[in-house]
């Protein structure tokens, strides 16, 4: 594809940060660019393409001039396949591809590339690998679905040989040359209903990165994914299986010693001469991937565990097989991320490194809070000014943490933070509703949680659905009207926890936004002692 796109008109439907990039990129490379947006252009956007001299619309799709001039499609992820614009190019013949297929005809050929996908954790991830890989000495960035687009990082005059590319399923869905030496999936959960119809053709749509994964590297993978791919009669990669488990208190089948946990080597070896053929797919032509025909002849098991419950000391592990001699483990005194999933983040994110080469030491030494050079990732499950006293309204001294989680944009997520403290949370909880049932909070009133602070258009629903009672404060219309009134309860010890389990389109931009607030918020009682 690289030596056709000299003179090759193509069209990129999307003037955001990625189909800018995709455009200049292509450009550089010879190519007669257009850009078409069915929306406004930002004055940002619209100067920045003016500057390199590439002609655009915005407002309205052209399709019929788009079919008679485009030779390829570029598709921004927020369009989804099955819209008039994409459809129309596909029945023509006219391929359609993302920024990330694009991007990746042009990636340097000695470079390494991770790529991470999940429903939650995703961005976390790739924030914690890059300084992982920057820290072992490699010229890494952070791009893709998260910051910098993979089309801007290769255009980039930084010399980068190490690409951690965060994948979300809407990427995916149009990319198919990309080949990452390694490969995450960390979790599915139930969302993106509007755009799959069921939480099948979800999983579809992010397993194409494990399937894209090269035969010489590996593909790192929750357990429960590995096995619901067999279910679906989903291909299995040719590189390398590693099947994480989570926290398990004792090592899973084949990899030390006995456990309760059934492994899945053997459903995998049993359905291994079912699923040489996919079924056929909702989104792209997975059939035309290189697939292995059976299963990898060897499963690295990877798994963690606390040295004792509520202990902060942590063991994790990675096995290849029966035999201990094979079996590294790294102990952490104290991990620099709080919360079981952040661990399993963290863990997976070290696989990775370590089988890219990355020295042991660093490893352990990133993810140990003593020795680690980790910037924490804004609003996900961020503390604020951290160390500091803060003051009530009526001007008492609250020695109480505050953490920002405003990317809790589900109950899902929300249940996750505060399973990630053992007790002292005073929750605030609220936006913009999004169908989610709030009644899983019911079982951490009491334990986990001191108090939920409802706000925002969702207040009277998450009071409707757990009811009144000590546990559940007034209603605020505001966010900071919520945290305030948890600052003013707060005893010594207490965490004012903002992780809305809701959007944030009530009341803010975006999460970031809304995180933005809470942060200026957090700031304006900080002691001035």
């Amino acid at each position: 594809m690289k030596t056709k796109v000299k003179k090759m008109k193509i069209w990129v439907a999307g003037a955001a940060k990625s189909g800018i990039a995709a455009a200049r990129l292509l450009q550089r490379q010879g190519a007669v660019v257009f850009v078409s947006d069915a929306h406004s252009i930002s004055e940002e956007n619209k100067a920045e393409l003016e500057v390199h001299n590439i002609p655009y619309e915005q407002g309205a799709h052209s399709i019929d001039r788009m079919l008679a001039e485009a030779e390829l499609v570029v598709l921004s992820p927020s369009i989804a396949l099955d819209r008039p614009f994409p459809m129309a190019a596909l029945n023509a013949g006219i391929p359609v591809v993302s920024e990330i297929e694009c991007a990746s005809w042009f990636l340097p050929p000695d470079a390494l590339v991770i790529g991470i996908t999940g429903t939650n954790g995703k961005s976390t991830t790739t924030h914690y690998l890059t300084q992982l890989m920057i820290r072992a000495g490699r010229r890494a960035i952070a791009c893709g679905n998260y910051g910098t687009p993979l089309a801007e990082a290769i255009l980039s005059d930084e010399k980068l040989n190490c690409f951690v590319v965060e994948l979300s399923s809407y990427q995916l869905e149009t990319t198919f040359s990309l080949r990452p030496d390694i490969s995450i999936f960390l979790n599915l959960q139930n969302d993106h209903q509007a755009r799959y119809g069921s939480l099948n053709e979800y999983f579809k749509a992010k397993w194409r990165l494990v399937l894209l994964t090269k035969a010489s590297g590996a593909s790192i993978v929750d357990v429960s994914l590995l096995q619901q791919a067999i279910t679906q009669g989903c291909s299995l990669p040719e590189s390398q299986i590693v099947v994480s488990y989570g926290f398990l208190s004792e090592a899973p089948i084949g990899a030390s010693q006995a456990s309760t946990r059934r492994a899945p080597e053997a459903l995998l070896r049993k359905q291994s001469a079912s699923i040489r053929c996919l079924p056929q797919p909702s989104y792209g032509r997975l059939s035309e991937l290189p697939i292995s025909s059976s299963l990898a002849t060897e499963i690295t098991h990877a798994w963690l565990a606390y040295e004792s419950p509520g202990d902060s000391h942590l063991k994790a592990t990675l096995s290849r097989g029966s035999d201990k001699s094979d079996e590294l483990q790294w102990n952490i005194q104290e991990p620099v991320l709080e919360g079981r999933h952040n661990q399993i983040n963290i863990f997976s994110a070290s696989i990775a490194a370590l089988l890219v080469g990355t020295n042991n030491s660093t490893v352990t030494k990133q993810w140990d809070s003593a020795h680690s050079t980790y910037v924490h990732l804004a609003h996900r499950l961020e503390e604020l000014f951290k160390s500091k006293e803060f003051i009530s309204s009526s001007g008492i001294p609250k020695p109480v943490r505050i953490i920002n989680d405003s990317k809790a944009t589900n109950v899902e997520s929300a249940v996750v933070a505060v399973e990630s403290f053992a007790s002292g949370v005073r929750l605030l909880l609220g936006g913009e509703p999004k169908g989610d049932s709030y009644t899983p909070f019911n079982r951490y009133l009491g334990s986990h949680i001191k108090k939920i602070y409802p706000f925002g258009r969702a207040a009277s629903l998450i009071v409707e659905q757990l009811g009144e009672s000590a546990y559940i404060a007034q209603p605020s219309a505001r966010m900071t009207d919520a945290a305030q009134l948890a600052l003013d309860e707060s005893q010594s010890g207490d965490i004012v926890l903002l992780s809305p389990g809701c959007a944030s389109f009530d009341e803010f931009q975006n999460f970031e936004h809304r995180g933005e607030m809470f942060r200026q918020w957090a700031r304006k009682q900080v002691s001035s002692s």
